[in-house]
């Protein structure tokens, strides 16, 4: 964790953690928190949070856990990418990929298992 950069908050909103938005003290775990976001667009065609507006999009992060079920998966997506997404988008820090092991936890993934990190 970051300290002192509880005032922070520049970004978009609808990739920004919920930890960010609140304006409290983040690190890393807040930029899984967007790798998540981006990788959800990536494999529903659309974001998770959607909102008329700036608060709007600000009470679905807060309120709304997102989680893709097994039958919302797409073809050509797998249990391990969906996976992967919900365990960024968790909205508590502590319960997010990265939170104990920081990017190793990520690269560890079932989802990266044939992915060279060299």
């Amino acid at each position: 964790m970051t300290s002192d950069n509880a005032s922070e908050t520049s970004g978009t909103p609808g990739y920004m953690a919920p930890e960010v938005m609140c304006r409290q003290n983040h690190g890393l775990t807040a930029d899984y928190f967007a790798v998540g976001v981006i990788a959800y667009e990536c494999m529903m065609g659309r974001r998770p949070y959607v909102g008329r507006n700036r608060r709007e999009i600000r009470e679905q992060i807060l309120c709304r856990q997102v989680q893709i079920k097994r039958y919302e998966i797409p073809e050509g997506w797998s249990i391990e990418a969906a996976d992967f997404i919900n365990r960024c988008l968790q909205r508590k820090p502590q319960n997010r990929i990265g939170f104990i092991n920081g990017t190793d936890e990520l690269k560890q993934h079932a989802w990266f298992k044939s992915f060279d990190w060299d």
